[in-house]
């Protein structure tokens, strides 16, 4: 191997140095730009669910009281004073504080005598009762009866505004529910965000010189053939990773077969790694029946994989030879040929691997979802209310001093449009947020109840999305898999 004089090794190094700086200045100027215009593109996005769950919440006919009782300007003083209104304001201030909102949440209508546009309910603490909006009243009123959005520019820069009609049964318009977002909202943290990547990209080149100028001749002089070698050995094993997955993607169903079987679905499915240890399953016994699952091995990558593949295997042979069985049964059977492969019989307590599983019988003939879970629970929205029915605690596979193992059926009528939701631990376990803290079941129960409205495959990016908005820039804790069915 030819080795570089000093002097030019130096050169290469330094214009190297350069290079990178200059690249990574770029980078971090087009990362803040995309990240201001992301931020306030998921502003107006949350402000838009908000006005649109509100307008569906809100009585038109509290309004039309309210009008009618208070016909001048400042008769309401209280938020106590009158029951209507301390009702429209309560669910506007919850509203306001849990989505953190920095300006108030308003009910707004237009006075056609006075050709003005006034606020009737405000979330603030302080009534404004038919004064004058002091936001921009021109575009609110070219809007008046649509839903939408815009930006107005003020002077602390582009403040987000959304709005939704509220309407009586008859489809008048009663007023509008206007939520906005602050000037600074997403300049601020989009700064805060420059400035945390600047001082990282300084600290990182700081240190990045020191050794490289440091140690350069260490650096450069390495042995060629080990580096050769370890090059070798990495694209053998991801090679060997891009293997497997290829081997679990054939083994899992297809998102098309859902598709087909239900009138809306979606799945969610990030690995930790290229493989992963959860995996979901379905399998069609007739024209109105079949299984669905949702299941999560121990470990992840490819001891997870190997996991998934043999819980795989196992549905595909047990549910076809017991399709008659309900899923209790089912899952014990499962336990008993999974510890059977793993040869766990005799084993200390909680000793060898296993695996969490929901699963579900979906007959839509008689309308009816027979379900067992081993430490996995079932999602079901039914007539607007989201319930939780929980699993047994006690996993399939796994030593145990008893080999036989039980699982309880739970039995549920459904209606034509409810929903069921399967998942692996992998999503609620996810440590991240401003306290890096896990995102826990009740964080998913209610974004599921909020985006309860949404098709499934926009309510699937919409969780995916908090997900990812939750992890930030921590690591990935577990693999994720989830199923959403309307049945």
């Amino acid at each position: 191997m030819n080795i570089l004089p000093q002097h030019t090794k130096h050169k290469v190094l330094l214009a190297v140095y350069a290079a990178l700086f200059v690249l990574c200045i770029a980078v971090i100027a087009f990362v803040h730009q995309g990240e201001q215009k992301a931020r306030q593109s998921q502003g107006l996005a949350q402000l838009q669910s908000i006005t649109a769950t509100l307008s569906e919440q809100i009585p038109a006919g509290h309004i039309r009281s309210l009008l009618e009782r208070y016909d001048a300007r400042g008769l309401v003083i209280k938020n106590t004073q009158d029951a209507w209104y301390y009702v429209l304001h309560e669910r506007l201030s919850r509203s306001a504080v849990r989505n953190e909102l920095e300006l108030p949440l308003e009910i707004l209508v237009h006075d056609t005598v006075k050709h003005e546009l006034q606020v009737i309910v405000t979330s603030a603490e302080e009534p404004h009762f038919r004064f004058p909006w002091d936001a921009d009243a021109e575009i609110m009123l070219a809007n008046y009866g649509t839903a939408g959005h815009t930006t107005r520019t003020t002077e602390g820069g582009p403040e987000l505004i959304a709005f939704e009609p509220i309407r009586e049964p008859s489809g008048k318009v009663m007023g509008m529910v206007v939520a906005r977002h602050a000037p600074d909202m997403a300049s601020t943290a989009a700064r805060s965000s420059l400035l945390r990547n600047i001082g990282i990209a300084l600290a990182v080149f700081g240190l990045i010189g020191f050794l490289l100028f440091r140690y350069v001749g260490g650096w450069l002089s390495a042995d060629a053939e080990d580096h050769q070698r370890i090059k070798a050995r990495n694209e053998d094993m991801t090679d060997g990773m891009e293997y497997a997955a290829k081997i679990q993607r054939a083994l899992v169903p297809s998102a098309l077969v859902y598709d087909e079987l239900f009138a809306e679905s979606f799945i969610i499915d990030r690995p930790k790694d290229l493989v992963s240890g959860d995996f979901h399953w379905v399998y069609r016994i007739d024209a109105d029946t079949c299984y669905v699952a949702a299941a999560d091995c121990t470990g992840h990558g490819l001891p997870g994989a190997m996991m998934a593949a043999i819980g795989c295997s196992l549905l595909n042979e047990v549910v076809p030879q017991h399709a008659d069985k309900d899923p209790a049964e089912i899952l014990s059977i499962l336990h008993t040929r999974m510890v059977a492969a793993l040869n766990q019989k005799g084993k200390q307590r909680g000793a060898g691997d296993g695996m969490d599983v929901a699963l579900c019988r979906v007959d839509r003939k008689a309308n009816e979802i027979l379900f067992a879970g081993a430490f996995r629970p079932l999602y079901w929205l039914h007539q607007e209310q989201l319930s939780v029915i929980n699993g047994d605690r006690r996993p399939v596979g796994g030593g145990h001093h008893h080999e036989d193992r039980k699982f309880t059926s739970h039995r549920l009528a459904y209606l034509p449009g409810d929903r069921i939701y399967l998942f692996s631990d992998g999503y609620v376990d996810q440590f991240g947020g401003p306290e890096r803290k896990r995102f826990m079941t009740t964080r998913l129960h209610d974004l599921i109840l909020q985006n309860k409205h949404l098709p499934l495959k926009e309510q699937a990016l919409v969780i995916e999305r908090a997900f990812l908005e939750w992890k930030g820039p921590l690591e990935q804790m577990d693999d994720v898999c989830m199923l959403g069915l309307a049945v």
